[in-house]
């Protein structure tokens, strides 16, 4: 059973063909060399002198990748497609190391009361999150809204700052408008995954398993001598669980169309009868491996979206005098809660425990 565990990369080495170039260039500067371990728990520290080794150390590679996400020619980032398998964690995290750098520039920025070093920081973080999101990949999109969950501390430490201007807030208010706010869809991003789903097990099914496995897995179950077992182990489960996935999916695909609170009771319902079916004769192996995050991604995609548009109600709000829009909160039901005080504007929404405020300037 834990060899399967390992499938999943073949599955998810098919998700991505756009955007492949910028991505791939962010993923090549910002490996996680031995050399730099500690660096990511260095910037989250209080040591400058330590902060701004990492940063010297890690300058030509922030040009370079800010350099990538400055061309505008979708159609050339295109062309190109990440290398596979995907989704490891140390394919993932050069993303991460790479947010934590800019977020540390903008931060040093601060300090030396440099706003304007610290709103294009913020910008490039949204351009790389605006490329995951856009991948068509669900991991990526996935780390898109943990990244952007992460931005918003960012983003209100700038605003907080004595030093940020009504300009500086002008050109946040852009940077929503145009790299946060559009967003594709749940239901593009749940429909996109039953294709790949279905391509996965037309794939196996045409050439096997074997050969698509990943050259390191593959080695090791020949030197253990389970690949035979391996692969019949999983003709045994196959048939049944591509008609579960597919019988599921649609089911997943028209419940992301609610809002997340009227998912929930679904979202429930549809893991305890993967739950149940674990460890029995009909268990569907891959498709509980495939649908196993999905409430939780559902919750995620809907928090990344709350918290989104708690920032940029507040931040329309100040400037203009009342919110762009009135939207529901997906995540609780209820309405987002703006508070207009002495000298700015406070945003909030039942169930987080922090408000964004955004100070008239």
């Amino acid at each position: 059973m834990k060899l399967y565990l390992s499938c999943i990369f073949v599955f998810l080495q098919f998700t991505l063909s756009v955007h492949g170039s910028t991505l791939e260039a962010v993923s090549r500067q910002f490996e996680i060399y031995q050399r730099f371990t500690g660096e990511l728990e260095i910037l989250l520290t209080d040591n400058l002198q330590e902060i701004d080794n990492v940063l010297k150390r890690t300058e030509t590679k922030r040009l370079t990748v800010r350099k990538e996400l400055d061309k505008k020619e979708a159609e050339e980032r295109a062309e190109n497609n990440l290398p596979s398998p995907l989704f490891a964690e140390d394919y993932i995290a050069p993303f991460f190391h790479y947010v934590a750098v800019e977020r540390a520039v903008a931060r040093r920025a601060l300090q030396q009361e440099k706003p304007d070093e610290a709103v294009q920081a913020i910008q490039y973080v949204y351009l790389l999150t605006h490329e995951l999101a856009n991948s068509g990949s669900l991991k990526l999109r996935i780390a898109a809204a943990r990244i952007r969950l992460q931005m918003l501390e960012t983003v209100q430490s700038l605003l907080s700052s004595p030093h940020c201007r009504r300009t500086h807030q002008e050109h946040l208010l852009k940077i929503f408008d145009e790299l946060v706010n559009f967003r594709p869809t749940d239901r593009a991003v749940w429909t996109l995954y039953h294709e790949e789903g279905k391509r996965f097990f037309e794939e196996v099914h045409k050439r096997g398993l074997s050969t698509m496995l990943s050259p390191n897995l593959l080695k090791e179950l020949q030197e253990r001598h389970a690949l035979v077992d391996y692969e019949k182990a999983a003709a045994k489960h196959f048939t049944h669980d591509k008609s579960v996935f597919l019988r599921v999916m649609p089911i997943v695909i028209e419940t992301s169309t609610l809002p997340f609170f009227r998912r929930a009771p679904m979202l429930r319902q549809l893991d305890d009868e993967l739950r149940n079916r674990r460890g029995t004769e009909s268990e569907p192996v891959f498709t509980i491996l495939l649908l196993r995050d999905v409430s939780e991604t559902m919750r995620l995609l809907t928090q990344e979206q709350s918290g989104n548009e708690m920032a940029y109600l507040a931040l329309s709000a100040t400037l203009e005098g009342m919110p762009r829009r009135k939207v529901l909160n997906f995540l609780t039901g209820n309405d987002y809660e703006l508070n207009l005080i002495l000298d700015g504007v406070m945003s909030t929404y039942e169930g987080n425990v922090k408000p964004f405020y955004v100070p008239y300037r």
